[in-house]
């Protein structure tokens, strides 16, 4: 399986920089603010949950919320800090539309990074809160010393008389001790940081997991991909050659006694040499067609609707920058999974018609193959009807999905989602990983 380089690293920055600086007194205004909002309405709706449920009216924008602010804090520890953080892969919905975003929304809800992200937000804001207030005092005090020095001269503060040279240093001391509240405050939200949000053991378990999937649906599709091609040799080329075999030692045994049968023969001979090599070509395409190399995914598959036994509609629509960034991997996926969806249809629907999209968003392949037959599709591992297994299997190993929708003389609808290749697990402020945060 190829695997996409991960983008590289950020560049690493220093502890202490003007961004994290100014993230304190971001973090310390929305202290004052948000802060005490968040809160309000958590504890409002925790305590209306008992009054047949009116708190979820609260909860579930405030939860909404939230997912918001944990992406926006790993994209701020990412572009503050340069931290790297490790997001484990999470279940993704199979459905369509609404269903699909409310699916998704539930299963960030059940994971242990989004509720490290939501103690890390509000940890956050409460750390860089306390550090902006001690800024304000002390910067007002600098502010005053450097005043009274400036303005009025020596000053008597409790019996004590404070020279110009006292004020000043006062008011040096406060401005220098303010910054300093700033530079501890970043220290403290870096800390943070990397102590909730970059990532556990857990999170790189699971993160395991899922590539162990992905490389058991590696292993299951070139096991179906042996036993195809051990099926058509098998029961296709091996019966043909031994027949042509036959057919070339009958025509030499004849050669002397009967010249004219064994001309005839070695014609038959001829004949079905040339029906091998086709039977062979198409083996071959069935490996890796060479069209799908020479010339791209949009020509590969239209010659394969132009071979199509039923009429195929077919429209790709890839912008010429994204078609150029296809890897083959997911060209070669993509292109089977057109393969033997087109194959099924004509020996098994009784569809009159077949229609293929291929659509590509945000580094996200897209594949629709849908046909108006029988319906009744189904992915199965019984050992006699495997086909949608082994496309099951090749759009796994991708990390991506395989979806069936075949209701019983409604059709069959299949759709393929093969994401962007790739190994890295960062989330790094790169387009690749765009889809990740989300």
């Amino acid at each position: 399986m190829n695997v996409t380089p991960s983008p590289p690293a950020p560049r690493r920055r220093s502890r202490v920089n003007p961004a994290a600086l100014a993230s304190v007194i971001v973090g310390g205004l929305l202290f004052c603010s948000w802060f005490w909002i968040s809160l309000a309405v958590l504890l409002t709706g925790l305590s209306a949950l008992p009054a047949l449920g009116s708190g979820l009216l609260l909860l579930i924008p405030w939860i909404l919320a939230m997912q918001l602010a944990v992406r926006a804090e790993r994209r701020r520890a990412v572009a503050v800090h340069g931290i790297s953080v490790i997001l484990p892969a999470r279940r993704r919905s199979r459905r369509e539309g609404a269903a699909q975003w409310i699916q998704n929304r539930w299963f960030e809800l059940g994971s242990g990074a989004f509720w490290r992200g939501v103690l890390h937000h509000h940890l956050a804001m409460l750390v860089a809160g306390l550090f902006f207030l001690a800024f304000l005092v002390l910067l007002r005090i600098g502010w005053a010393g450097w005043e009274l020095a400036l303005a009025y001269g020596p000053f008597e503060v409790g019996g004590v008389e404070l020279s110009r040279w006292a004020l000043a240093l006062i008011g040096t001391l406060g401005l220098v001790l303010s910054v300093a509240m700033l530079a501890l405050g970043a220290l403290a939200d870096l800390g943070l940081a990397r102590g909730l949000i970059s990532g556990s053991e857990d999170d790189l378990r699971e993160q395991v997991a899922e590539l162990a999937e992905r490389r058991q649906g590696a292993v299951d599709a070139a096991a179906q991909e042996r036993l195809r091609i051990e099926r058509d040799l098998h029961d296709g080329v091996q019966p043909r050659l031994v027949t042509l075999a036959m057919t070339l030692g009958v025509a030499r045994t004849a050669i002397r006694s009967d010249p004219d049968r064994a001309e005839q023969l070695v014609g038959e001979a001829h004949s079905e040499a040339k029906a091998v090599m086709t039977d062979l070509r198409q083996l071959a395409r069935g490996i890796h067609p060479a069209v799908l190399t020479d010339r791209g995914l949009d020509a590969a598959l239209s010659a394969l609707a132009a071979r199509s036994r039923i009429p195929v509609e077919l429209q790709v629509e890839l912008a010429d920058a994204e078609l150029a960034r296809l890897d083959r991997e997911r060209e070669a996926v993509a292109y089977f999974v057109v393969a033997e969806a087109l194959t099924n249809i004509a020996r098994h629907s009784g569809a009159s018609r077949a229609a293929v999209l291929v659509t590509q968003h945000e580094g996200t392949l897209r594949v629709r193959i849908e046909d108006d037959g029988r319906g009744g599709a189904a992915v199965r591992r019984d050992g006699v009807s495997t086909g949608l297994a082994g496309l099951s299997d090749r759009v796994r190993a991708t990390g991506g999905r395989l979806e069936v929708v075949s209701p019983e003389g409604g059709g069959t609808v299949l759709l393929a989602v093969i994401p962007p290749g790739t190994a890295a697990a960062a989330v790094r402020p790169t387009p690749a990983t765009q889809e990740v945060l989300r």
